[in-house]
C-alpha cells in the first residue's frame, strides 16, 4: 500500500496541472504492467521446461492509449466555444472525456525518454541524418553498436508506437517539445519532421500525378509521422524526398490488438481497454452530426449501452490493422484495413474504385500553424486517395478535413463514417 501511495505522490508531482482522473488512470496502468509495458500474467502451465502463457492473458493491457491532451472546444467553422453540455450542438469533442495523461521520464544522461505510459522508451533527439526507408534500420544498428542511452535493442518504430508520441495540445508540431527534440522550423521547412515506421504499406502508389517528392505510380510505400502537420501518411521508400529517423525500445506487444467478439453486435479490444460497434453508421455526415450521432445512439441505447462517444485520433488509429488495404498486392491482404471481425460499409470513390470509407474522429485539427480548428482528424479504412479515387497516403493514413462542407480549402472527403466507441469499465 505505501508503494501505491508513494507512486501517486511522484505522478502528481511530475503531471502538475493534470486532472485527477486523468492521474490515476495513469497510476492505475503502471501499477498493472510489468517491466514490458504488460499486465502479469499468473495463468500458465508447464509442458517439460516450455512455460506456455495464455494469449489472453499475456496481451490485455498491452496497449494503453495516451491521449492526444488536447484542451481546446470548437464550433464547425473554427470558433472557440464554451464547452457544451451533452445533449447540445457539438457536445462529444476530444477534450470532453478523460484520457490518460502522457508521463515522461528524462534519463539522466540526456540521452532518452521514457514513457511511463506505454513503457517504451524513446531517443530524446532525432537522428541528424535523413534516409530512405530501407537505409532507416542502420540507425538503429549504430544506436546498438554503441550501446546508445546504455542499451543494444533499438529498433525501428511501429507506426503504432510512433504515432504514441502525437500530441495535440499545440499543434505545428504535433509532439511535446519539452521532451522531445526536433528539427522543425516552420511550415515551410517539413522535410526533417517526417518521421520513418517500420510499418510498410501492404499496397502500391496509385497512378497519380506527382505529389512534389519524386513518387511514380506503383512505387512501394511506408508509413510515416508528420509531426509538423500531424499526418500519418504512407510514403515512397527508394525515391523522392528522406525522411527522419527516431529509435524506440522496451515493450514488444505495443500495438498488438486483443479483439473479442462480444456476440451482441460489438468487439472489445482487451489490449487497450475500448469497445467497438461492429458495424459504422452507415453514410456519410459532416462533423458536427457526427458528434450528434452519439448522442442519438445513447438516447437510445445502443447494443445495450448508453455512453458511446465520438473516438479521438489515438483511439481510432488503434483500430488499424496495416496488413490489410482495398488494393493489397497480396489477395489475401485485400479489404478494408480492419480485422475482420468488423464491417465497413462499402463505397465508390470519387475515381469510381469499389472502396472503404473516412471515419471522423473527435479530435479537431488546424491547416498551418497560424490557422484556425475548422478541421478535424479522419482515419481511411480505405484508399487514402488524391480526390480522385487514385491512392495517395495508404489504408490507414490519419488527415484532416473540413468540420463543415463546402467552407473552402482542405475538403478531402468532407462527409465522413463513423464508428462509435467505449470504455469496457
Amino acid at each position: 500500500m505505501q508503494t501505491k501511495i508513494n507512486i501517486l505522490s511522484k505522478m502528481k508531482s511530475k503531471a502538475n496541472q493534470m486532472n485527477l482522473i486523468s492521474v490515476l488512470i495513469a497510476v492505475l496502468i503502471l501499477l498493472n504492467m510489468n517491466l514490458a509495458g504488460c499486465k502479469k500474467d499468473d495463468t500458465t502451465t508447464t509442458s517439460g521446461d516450455l512455460q506456455v502463457v495464455p494469449r489472453d492473458a499475456a496481451y490485455a493491457g498491452c496497449y494503453p492509449l495516451v491521449g492526444t491532451s488536447q484542451t481546446g472546444i470548437w464550433d464547425g467553422t473554427g470558433n472557440k466555444i464554451t464547452a457544451p453540455l451533452s445533449g447540445a450542438a457539438f457536445y462529444g469533442q476530444d477534450s470532453q472525456f478523460a484520457h490518460t495523461t502522457p508521463v515522461y521520464t528524462k534519463s539522466s544522461d540526456g540521452l532518452t525518454v521514457k514513457d511511463e505510459v506505454t513503457g517504451l522508451t524513446w531517443q530524446k533527439s532525432q537522428d541528424s541524418g535523413i534516409y530512405y526507408w530501407g537505409a532507416s534500420q542502420t540507425v538503429a544498428d549504430n544506436l546498438n553498436t554503441q550501446k546508445y542511452g546504455g542499451f543494444s535493442d533499438w529498433r525501428l518504430p511501429t507506426i503504432k508506437e510512433l504515432y504514441s508520441l502525437w500530441n495535440g495540445s499545440v499543434g505545428w508540431p504535433w509532439i511535446d517539445t519539452k521532451y522531445f527534440d526536433i528539427l522543425y522550423t516552420d511550415e515551410q521547412d517539413l522535410s526533417r519532421a517526417i518521421f520513418w515506421s517500420s510499418t510498410k504499406y501492404t499496397g502500391v502508389l496509385g497512378n497519380v500525378t506527382s505529389d512534389g517528392h519524386g513518387e511514380s505510380a506503383g512505387d512501394e510505400l511506408a508509413f510515416g509521422v508528420n509531426f509538423g502537420t500531424g499526418h500519418i501518411k504512407a510514403y515512397t521508400i527508394s525515391s523522392g524526398a528522406k525522411h527522419s529517423v527516431r529509435c524506440v525500445r522496451g515493450n514488444l506487444s505495443y500495438g498488438v490488438n486483443l479483439f473479442q467478439d462480444n456476440n451482441d453486435g460489438t468487439v472489445s479490444d482487451l489490449a487497450t481497454g475500448l469497445m467497438w460497434p461492429k458495424t459504422d453508421n452507415g453514410s456519410g455526415i459532416d462533423w458536427e452530426h457526427a458528434l450528434a450521432y452519439a448522442q442519438t445512439q445513447n438516447n437510445a441505447n445502443y447494443l445495450g449501452h448508453n455512453d458511446w462517444r465520438l473516438p479521438n485520433s489515438k483511439e481510432l488509429q488503434s483500430l488499424v490493422d496495416y496488413t490489410r488495404s482495398p488494393y493489397a498486392t497480396n489477395s489475401a491482404n485485400v479489404g478494408p484495413a480492419i480485422n475482420s471481425m468488423f464491417n465497413c460499409t462499402a463505397i465508390t470513390n470519387a475515381g469510381g474504385k469499389a472502396d472503404y470509407p473516412f471515419y471522423w474522429t473527435s479530435t479537431s485539427a488546424i491547416p498551418n500553424a497560424n490557422g484556425t480548428f475548422a478541421y478535424a482528424w479522419h482515419v481511411a479504412f480505405g484508399l487514402a486517395d488524391n480526390g480522385s479515387g487514385e491512392d495517395l497516403h495508404g489504408a490507414g493514413a490519419v488527415r484532416f478535413d473540413r468540420k463543415t462542407l463546402g467552407t473552402g480549402e482542405g475538403e478531402v472527403g468532407g462527409l465522413n463514417y463513423v464508428r462509435l466507441v467505449r470504455n469496457i469499465q
